[in-house]
């Protein structure tokens, strides 16, 4: 295995489907030639933005099918270039706080500019209440977006062990970035909300953490955690996936092709949160049997 292949390597067992057998193909096949070029993982970043942008736009005229699918081709795009950042980024070594933060803007940003061309567009001839659907459907998002990369992120720490997936307390994110000035200062705070806002909403799962970080401490005990994290986790996080953001692109394709934004808005408002309420539910049954497991292992 070379260490081209090491440094973008992902978790393919809980990869979502869609990810796994196109986009991040593609996305991998973008990096070594990035690299050779010295493009930078941020310019990866602000290009994916601009093609989301670009869906934006073309989206504003969702009436007219040619512009709808254009819309879906450069919300691919964007989406294959928000797979090749990071990739990037690991395999250059240039990781960075500020990158993760500015790949998450750009990531969040897409959405925020289609959601509101779409809204802008079909409020023009349905109606101002198409902006109240757009605010659900963008709120009902953040959330979702929020709680399923928290459960990737712990799956990689847990099971894979990778530190980077770990995510700092709002404490600890307060003195690795003291003393930052300007546009690092600024991506700073942002970022500090947001894991603000992420812990809070994950308040439940602290004692867990805390649960996991004592059985991991004892001797052999990391190999015990990985192991049972796995077995009572690993199908429920393949059933997050059905919040990844590549469903979301094609729903919104559907809706517009269908002749409404509003479609889509009020499937992500209500059925998404639907499964959401279910995958919380899910998680909470899988959460107690990892506790169960490990304790009847002597792990915790």
């Amino acid at each position: 295995m070379t260490e081209e292949t090491v440094a973008v390597k992902r978790t393919g067992e809980i990869e979502e489907p869609t990810n796994r057998l196109f986009v991040h193909p593609l996305s991998r096949a973008l990096v070594a030639p990035l690299a050779r070029w010295g493009v930078s993982p941020n310019a990866v970043s602000l290009a994916g933005l601009a093609f989301g942008a670009g869906a934006a736009v073309a989206y504003a005229r969702y009436t007219e099918w040619p512009f709808v699918v254009l819309g879906f081709a450069l919300m691919v795009v964007w989406h294959v270039l928000d797979g090749a950042d990071g990739q990037l980024a690991r395999l250059t070594g240039k990781t960075s706080e500020i990158g993760k933060v500015l790949d998450g803007l750009c990531d969040h940003g897409t959405f925020v500019l289609v959601y509101a061309s779409l809204a802008a567009a079909a409020s023009a001839t349905q109606g101002s209440w198409v902006w109240l659907w757009a605010a659900a459907a963008g709120a009902s998002h953040a959330v979702q977006a929020n709680a399923y990369e928290g459960q990737r992120y712990a799956y990689d720490f847990w099971v894979q062990g990778k530190q980077s997936a770990r995510v700092p307390t709002p404490d600890e994110y307060r003195e690795e970035t003291r003393g930052a000035t300007g546009v690092a200062w600024a991506l700073g705070r942002l970022q500090l909300l947001y894991l603000q806002i992420q812990y809070r909403g994950a308040a439940a799962a602290a004692p867990l953490r805390r649960r996991l970080a004592a059985a991991a401490a004892a001797p052999g005990g990391a190999a015990r955690v990985a192991e049972a994290y796995r077995a009572t986790h690993l199908a429920g996080l393949r059933r997050w996936n059905l919040l990844s953001s590549n469903y979301r692109t094609g729903a919104i394709a559907v809706a517009c092709l269908l002749g409404s934004p509003v479609y889509f808005f009020a499937f992500e408002a209500v059925v998404l949160n639907g499964v959401f309420l279910a995958l919380l539910q899910m998680q909470r049954r899988n959460d107690r049997a990892l506790l169960a497991r490990l304790g009847a292992g002597g792990a915790a």
